[in-house]
C-alpha cells in the first residue's frame, strides 16, 4: 500500500533535516576533533537540532556534545525552562550547563540579552570549541527584512553566515567557531520533524515570541505566513539568493580588505589616501572600517552622515555618534585628515580615571595634589623655551580634542610638576 501524499511529504522533510545534519559530510568532519557545544534554549528549533544530532552522534567522538543553556531571568518561567533543558540533557546522556546572566533592562533589552548570552556561552567553551545554533531559513529571511528596513548594504542583506568567527567583543578566543547547520532548513520542515519525531512536551514555548510589538515577531507572525501562503517556496528561493549574495560579498570583502589596508595608519583611516579611491570604493572601505572598529553595519543614511563628516572643512573636527547592533555607543571623529573610531566605554574609562585623581588624597604628602585646569592654563614642558596655554601644546603634540577635557596638573607646594592627560604624563619645567 502506498503512503498518503502528506505522509510522504512529511517523511521527505524528516529526511531533509537529517541529510543536512549528516555528520559524515565535510562540514562535520571539519569539526570532528573539536569540542562541540549546542546552545539549547529549550525551544522547538534547538530541541530539533539536538534530537537530529543525537540520532547519529558517533560513540567514539573525540569529545561529547555539551549543552549550554542561558537563563536570562527575564521571564516568570525562566527557572523551569533551565530545569527542562537539564532533564532533556539527561535523557540523551549529555551534560547541560546552565549559565545564569543578569540582563540590564535599560535601553535595548534584546541587545542587552544577546550581549549577555554570547558572553556567557563563549566563556564556557574550550579555546577551539564550536558553538551550534538552531537558527534556520525563516530566521535568515527575518534578518533580511530587518536589514532592508534599516537600509543596510550588501553585507547586511546577505544575512547570517553558516560559519562565523571573530567574536572578540564577547571575550571569545580567536579559534572559536559558530556554526548554524539549520540555516538552509525552513520552519515548516522543523515543525514537521518535531511533530513526527518528538513529543509536544519536549520543548518549551516562550510567550514573548508571540508579542508582535517586537519587529522580528511581527514579521514571523504577520508577514512571512502571508507571503508563504501566496508563494509556498519563496523562503527557500530567498535563502538561495542570499547565499549567492554571500558568495559575492566574500569576493567584494577580499578586495575591500586590500584597499582598507592601504588607507589605515594604525587604527585610523587616512582621508587623503581614501580620497584617491573612486566614490564607490570609498563607500565600501568606510563600511568595512565601521564594521571592524565599531561593530557597526552602516545603513545608507548612516553612511551619508559619515560622508558628511569626512567632507567637512579640513580644519573642522567632524563627529558622528552611533549605537551599534549590540547597544554600544561609538563615535567617529575626524581629526588631522584622519578618521578615528572611539568607543564610549573608553571615554567613560578616561573620565573615571580623571575623577579618581581629582578626588585622590595622598596621606604621605598632603602638599601634592592633582588640579583640574582649563586648557587656557599656561605650562612649560621640560626643554621648552616658553610657557604656552595647554591647548597650544596639545595641538603641537596632536592630542585628540576628545581627550583634552581629561586634563590635570600635578602640583607640589603649588608648583606645577606634571601635566596629565588620559593617563599620559608630560613632565613640566620647574623654572
Amino acid at each position: 500500500m502506498s503512503l498518503k501524499p502528506n505522509v510522504t511529504k512529511d517523511l521527505c522533510r524528516l529526511a531533509t533535516v537529517k541529510r543536512l545534519l549528516d555528520l559524515t559530510s565535510p562540514h562535520w568532519t571539519f569539526i570532528a576533533e573539536r569540542p562541540v557545544y549546542l546552545a539549547l534554549s529549550g525551544g522547538k528549533d534547538s530541541v530539533v537540532l539536538l534530537d537530529a544530532l543525537m540520532q547519529q552522534w558517533p560513540t567514539n567522538a573525540a569529545h561529547p556534545l555539551t549543552l549550554l543553556h542561558v537563563n536570562h531571568h527575564l521571564q516568570v518561567h525562566s527557572s523551569s525552562w533551565a530545569e527542562h533543558c537539564v532533564a532533556l540533557g539527561k535523557r540523551y546522556g549529555l551534560t547541560c550547563v546552565v549559565l545564569d546572566v543578569a540582563v540590564s533592562v535599560n535601553g535595548n533589552v534584546e541587545a542587552n540579552a544577546r550581549e549577555a548570552r554570547y558572553t556567557a556561552l563563549f566563556s564556557k567553551m574550550s579555546d577551539d570549541g564550536v558553538l551550534l545554533l538552531g537558527q534556520h531559513a525563516n530566521d535568515q529571511v527575518e534578518t533580511l527584512f530587518l536589514n532592508l528596513k534599516r537600509g543596510a548594504g550588501s553585507q547586511g542583506l546577505s544575512g547570517m553566515a553558516v560559519w562565523q568567527t571573530q567574536f572578540n567583543r564577547f571575550g571569545a578566543h580567536p579559534d572559536m567557531i559558530m556554526y548554524r547547520p539549520l540555516l538552509g532548513i525552513a520552519q515548516e520542515q522543523i515543525d514537521s520533524y518535531a511533530q513526527h519525531a518528538l513529543q509536544a512536551t519536549d520543548w518549551v514555548e516562550d510567550p514573548s515570541n508571540q508579542d508582535t510589538e517586537y519587529d522580528r515577531n511581527f514579521l514571523r507572525h504577520e508577514i512571512l505566513p502571508a507571503l508563504s501562503q501566496r508563494w509556498p517556496h519563496w523562503i527557500n528561493n530567498v535563502v538561495r539568493s542570499m547565499q549567492v549574495l554571500t558568495q559575492e560579498q566574500a569576493l567584494l570583502l577580499d578586495a575591500t580588505n586590500e584597499k582598507l589596508a592601504t588607507c589605515l595608519r594604525g587604527d585610523e583611516l587616512s582621508l587623503s589616501v581614501l580620497a584617491q579611491l573612486s566614490t564607490q570604493w570609498q563607500a565600501q572601505v568606510m563600511r568595512l572600517f565601521a564594521q571592524r572598529y565599531a561593530d557597526v553595519v552602516l545603513s545608507q543614511r548612516q553612511l551619508r552622515s559619515l560622508e558628511q563628516v569626512l567632507s567637512a572643512k579640513s580644519d573642522a573636527q567632524g563627529q558622528l555618534t552611533l549605537v551599534n547592533q549590540h547597544g554600544h555607543k561609538v563615535h567617529f571623529f575626524r581629526y588631522h585628515a584622519h578618521l578615528y573610531c572611539v568607543w564610549q566605554t573608553s571615554l567613560d574609562h578616561a573620565r573615571a580615571m580623571y575623577s579618581e585623581l581629582v578626588n585622590r588624597q595622598n596621606p604621605a604628602d598632603t602638599n601634592m595634589t592633582y588640579q583640574a585646569v582649563p586648557l587656557s592654563y599656561k605650562v612649560k614642558p621640560c626643554d621648552a623655551r616658553h610657557h604656552k596655554p595647554i591647548k597650544q601644546w596639545y595641538q603641537a603634540w596632536s592630542v585628540p580634542p576628545w581627550l583634552r577635557p581629561f586634563t590635570l596638573v600635578l602640583q607640589h607646594n603649588s608648583h606645577d610638576e606634571m601635566l596629565w592627560c588620559n593617563g599620559v604624563e608630560y613632565i613640566l619645567s620647574k623654572d
